[in-house]
């Protein structure tokens, strides 16, 4: 019974797992460029190496540069939050901490 309920249902069930692994995979990318120091770092490599060739002046590399390091505060700064968190949320039972992120689970029949 159980395997023709899968049947049926995966005209339905497979287009959405396939959303949910979509939607998982750009939430994933989203968080590593948002919280990747790397990325910021790469950046301003590049911006330096636009710099040394002429392709931008030297009041552009400032705004950029400017722009660039404070995205390089924010990272630190949600890094230094996390890891406060952390340890604040070992401290505290799952139940009662209201404050612990969020997470949307959609169920699927093949999660099973």
């Amino acid at each position: 019974m159980l395997f023709l309920t899968k049947l049926l249902g995966a005209p339905i069930s497979l287009p959405l797992a396939g959303m949910k692994f979509v939607f998982q995979q750009l939430a994933d990318v989203a968080d590593q460029e948002l919280n990747d120091e790397s990325v910021v770092r790469e950046q301003l490599l590049l911006l330096q190496v636009q710099l040394e060739e002429g392709d931008i002046d030297e009041d552009e590399y400032g705004v950029r540069e400017a722009e660039l390091l404070a995205r390089m505060r924010e990272i630190k700064a949600r890094q230094r939050a996390a890891a406060a968190d952390a340890t604040a949320d070992a401290e505290v039972s799952p139940e009662s901490n209201v404050g612990a992120r969020r997470r949307m689970v959609i169920e699927t029949p093949f999660d099973e």
